[in-house]
């Protein structure tokens, strides 16, 4: 069995790959340096949680040139920031290290329905968050340590909490931004309830991480919950993201619970603040998996109930409607003509000479031949509010909504003539080929009235026309008075 090569880039496709990359992820950094993160990036880094999710969507072959230009990128926003260009260099190393490593252990992405039902997905998850990000962590940590003197775990927090934290309130975004689940939340008859939801929960998050003296960071996970159970995981992805930004910047300003931090504490505001939304982050993610899979389960459930439905309405050898399916519909039908006074038609058809048919050719002939017959009526049915139904044995039965009987008498004569173009052999039968017979009735029911009447005089008709000679149409009027179409 061979193995396909893996595809390899081009030199140009690659170049534009480094270059396109480098744009963005210079402006991307240059912007949260200078406008919206110079102050936060030590308890929030988003821009590797990016990278990780473009690395899962893209084929491994597209790696190396994505990376060069994200690091370049990164790298000259960094240097421009007053680092210097040792330090620049190693931390895009380091930097470079961690995505790789907590790539590597997720699952490549396909739809984000599949990939969260990947195996382990929740265990794989946690292992990018901890792995990738503590790895690098300890080598910037060492670096910073001999290079400006920083103390190895502030440096380490600083370094590895702050691309955990990045990862766990970025990626699930950057993964969902192009899914099906997210376009849904966004479209007409949805964005407004998506904004209303997503409105309520920044609104909440800005009162628990803007007002220091009362304790309402007990709010913000209930209210993570409720998004992602209206919102399913797309929209809980969006709300985590706005609210991670809005925590870390009132944090910053020293607003909210974490703001105002007492000096002298065992932990810094900036770990304390980690820990709690970490948690929340971290805690989110197996909640939006459940209810994704509930909201699953539910709707294949749904599927599953509607499949057996239909099977028990239809008739296992010919596949249109059962006798059980006509019933139902016979009922609705003689109701709905009752309130409206409309009239309602029915065409009773019998294969003629049918138990000679199977005496001579056999079961299974006959058995062709029922679904021969069933195809052709069916081919006639042109309303979708029209039933056609196996009656039974060889019977079949046409319930016709708002038709009077000459209408009835129509379809019933063009479905005579379909099963004689089917040229059916039959030698016992008149002309050596297989004809239905078929008795029509039509009446407007009055209140009352049970819908057996409209049977019995159809069943008449069709009684009439068999004693008539059979392959021909007959229609009965409410008096039972017989109408025949000439065979």
């Amino acid at each position: 069995m061979s193995v396909a090569a893996p595809t390899r880039v081009s030199f140009r496709t690659a170049a534009i790959l480094a270059f396109a990359f480098f744009l963005i992820y210079f402006i991307a950094d240059t912007s949260l340096n200078l406008f919206a993160f110079s102050a936060g990036w030590t308890i929030l880094w988003p821009l590797n949680g990016i990278t990780i999710a473009l690395l899962i969507c893209r084929p491994k072959s597209e790696w190396l040139p994505m990376l060069i230009g994200i690091e370049l990128g990164i790298g000259l926003g960094e240097f421009l920031d007053d680092n210097t260009l040792g330090s620049t260099i190693w931390q895009r190393v380091f930097s470079l290290i961690e995505v790789v490593v907590s790539a590597w252990f997720l699952p490549r992405f396909t739809t984000l329905e599949e990939w969260l039902r990947k195996p382990r997905i929740f265990i794989r998850f946690v292992c990018a968050l901890v792995v990738g990000p503590l790895f690098s962590g300890v080598m910037a940590a060492v670096y910073f340590k001999i290079t400006k003197g920083q103390a190895f775990f502030s440096a380490l927090d600083d370094w590895a909490t702050a691309d955990a934290i990045g990862i766990a309130a970025i990626m699930p975004l950057a993964l969902s931004i192009r899914s099906q689940e997210m376009l849904a939340l966004f479209r007409v008859r949805t964005v407004w309830r998506t904004l209303v939801v997503l409105g309520m929960a920044f609104a909440t998050a800005g009162v628990v991480f803007s007002v220091s003296q009362y304790p309402l960071l007990f709010l913000l996970y209930p209210t993570l919950l409720l998004v992602d159970s209206l919102l399913g995981f797309s929209g809980s992805a969006l709300a985590v993201a706005a609210i991670a930004f809005l925590s870390v910047y009132l944090t910053t300003n020293a607003m909210g619970p974490f703001g105002r931090w007492p000096a002298g504490l065992p932990v810094t505001r900036d770990v304390a603040f980690q820990l709690f939304l970490g948690f929340h982050l971290v805690a989110l993610f197996p909640a939006s998996i459940m209810t994704l899979e509930r909201r699953r389960m539910a709707a294949e459930l749904v599927d599953r109930n509607a499949q057996l439905l239909l099977l028990a309405s239809l008739d296992g050898l010919t596949g249109i409607a059962n006798r059980r399916s006509l019933d139902e519909r016979f009922s609705q039908e003689w109701g709905r003509a009752i309130r409206v006074q409309t009239p309602l038609a029915l065409v009773m058809i019998d294969i003629d000479h049918f138990k000679q048919f199977n005496d001579i050719y056999g079961h299974h002939a006959g058995d062709r031949c029922l679904q021969a017959v069933a195809a052709a009526l069916q081919a006639k049915v042109q309303r979708g509010q029209d039933h056609l139904a196996r009656f039974g044995g060889e019977e079949f039965a046409l319930l016709l909504p708002h038709t009077d009987l000459e209408g009835a008498m129509h379809i019933a004569e063009q479905m005579r003539l379909a099963v004689l173009d089917l040229a059916i052999p039959h030698r016992a039968a008149e002309g050596e080929q297989v004809t239905v017979s078929l008795g029509c009735a039509a009446l407007t029911p009055a209140h009352g009235e049970d819908e057996s009447r409209l049977l019995e005089i159809a069943d008449a008709a069709l009684y009439q026309a068999k004693s008539a000679g059979r392959n021909r149409v007959h229609g009965a009027d409410s008096e039972q008075r017989v109408i025949p179409i000439r065979a």
